[in-house]
């Protein structure tokens, strides 16, 4: 974790919009970890009207989920807005990530957001983000069907 903060200080200063946040547990060990560079914020206050989030993928040896908030421009070409770990995918870990978004993101909330099924990324969605609309992925509905 010392080398991945000392690799965002030296983005935030390339960067001065690069914006990241780390959330240590009692024993400092990361619970939860949100970054985004400059150009995707700026972006994002054009592009927002619609997001996909997903915490499907585990790519780490710590096995924390990898969150990023996708959108698309109007060229329909994906954005990334950011990028989360999250240890636990409770209501309290996505709540902290989706505050973060949202403060990063100057309080502009997505207008539609799209997600899996998850009943802890809904509660945190609709406590953040209330005015937004919330919608299933049509690929997670398909593969729970099938399943």
């Amino acid at each position: 974790i010392e080398a991945t903060m000392a690799y965002f200080d030296e983005k935030a200063k390339e960067d001065p919009d690069f914006f990241y946040r780390i959330r240590l547990d009692d024993e400092d060990r990361v619970r939860n970890m949100y970054w985004v560079d400059g150009a995707a914020r700026r972006a994002y206050k054009h592009f927002r009207d619609c997001i996909s989030f997903d915490a499907t993928y585990l790519t780490n040896m710590y096995k924390m989920p990898c969150a990023p908030f996708i959108g698309i421009n109007n060229h329909n070409q994906s954005l990334q807005f950011g990028c989360g770990l999250v240890r636990n995918e409770d209501t309290d870990g996505y709540f902290w990530l989706f505050k973060t978004f949202l403060e990063c993101m100057g309080g502009l909330a997505p207008m539609n957001i799209i997600t899996d099924q998850d009943f802890s990324m809904r509660a945190g969605i609709e406590e953040v983000f209330p005015l937004a609309v919330h919608r299933h992925c049509r690929w997670h509905i398909i593969k729970k069907a099938e399943e």
